[in-house]
């Protein structure tokens, strides 16, 4: 986190320079500090806009052919240079794409429910090397929990009985998604990431590589940070609790909280069929994989009017057997 960025001057929580009050004590903000100060751009190249889904990009100088890595279409529109967060490190690719390529064809064949025609009709692209924009938070939080167990004191009356308690925890790592493509659900499907093995941009060659800028301010990735603050409170006071344990209340105090863009490795595989766009997507650093795929309702109708023709067939055989043992 860099020095010259301005924190609560009461929890310590991180202020972006357009905040009046801060977001996790309500406490109002501090006079931000020059425009060179607060310099935490630079300056990329070779930009694009998707007309089909609307991402915003940096494309690779060396491509022959320009096509969205999101959605496939072909209608980019060149942008102006312009300003773009600059990242605090990269995490570079480990996995090939003949590693990510037997993922798919192992994930395209995992199920019997894909239309029969997908192969033949959809449009699909190439797995692309794209590097996708991550908040990676950390803060320090301090928890009152309550619940009811199904251990009881003895000589009580009921089935549950109630407990309370405090927890005190330091989180890192946590990642939120900044891409304006991807859904959340996307972007934490394919985590986690070992951000230990991050490095400088300056080591990256961004000049000819696909990334997506940030489209997801850090005053809107923190909601969703502290969801995610919340849920690991949730699994850590769990532990605390004895027996079946029901009704788990977490009261989270959020102190510190600080985060710092990262942009992060994805292949990236977008297809369209019947005017539906689908995604596959591999974590490039540990071969983590997610995506979606239409799903054949004949086939679906097919298998339950098999099941249905099997049960009354069964029926019939039933009650003719039951006729004959009559006799």
């Amino acid at each position: 986190m860099s020095d010259l960025l301005t924190k609560c001057t009461v929890c310590l929580a991180l202020l972006d320079e357009e905040d009046l009050f801060c977001a996790n004590c309500g406490t109002e903000a501090p006079c931000q500090g020059t425009e060179q100060d607060r310099q935490a751009t630079y300056l990329a190249t070779h930009n694009f806009e998707c007309e089909g889904c609307g991402a915003s990009m940096s494309y690779d100088a060396s491509a022959q052919a320009l096509r969205c890595p999101f959605c496939g279409s072909e209608r980019l529109n060149e942008q102006a240079n312009q300003k773009m967060l600059r990242p605090h490190w990269v995490v570079p690719f480990a996995i090939e794409e003949s590693d990510a390529l037997a993922r798919l064809r192992q994930w395209l064949g995992s199920t019997y429910w894909r239309p029969g025609d997908l192969a033949r009709t959809a449009e699909v692209t190439k797995l692309t090397k794209v590097y996708v924009p991550y908040w990676v938070f950390a803060g320090r939080v301090f928890t009152y929990w309550t619940a009811d167990t199904s251990e009881k004191p003895f000589g009580a009356s009921g089935d549950w009985a109630p407990l309370s308690g405090q927890n005190q925890s330091n989180y890192s790592g946590l990642l939120v998604g900044a891409s304006s493509v991807l859904t959340p659900v996307e972007t934490s499907a394919i985590c986690p990431y070992e951000l230990s093995a991050g490095v400088s941009p300056d080591k990256v060659d961004l000049e000819n590589v696909v990334y997506e800028q940030f489209r997801v301010q850090r005053k809107y990735a923190r909601p969703l940070a502290h969801e995610g603050l919340m849920d690991l409170e949730r699994n850590a006071c769990r532990q605390y609790v004895p027996g079946n344990c029901r009704n788990l209340r977490v009261n989270v105090r959020v102190e510190g909280l600080t985060g710092e863009p990262v942009l992060l490795p994805v292949w990236i595989m977008a297809y369209r069929y019947r005017d539906q766009v689908h995604r596959f997507l591999v974590n490039g650093q540990t071969g983590q994989c997610t995506g979606t795929a239409p799903t054949s309702y004949a086939k679906i109708a097919g298998v339950i009017g098999l099941v249905i023709a099997v049960i009354i067939a069964t029926i019939v055989c039933m009650g003719l057997m039951g006729l004959m043992v009559g006799r």
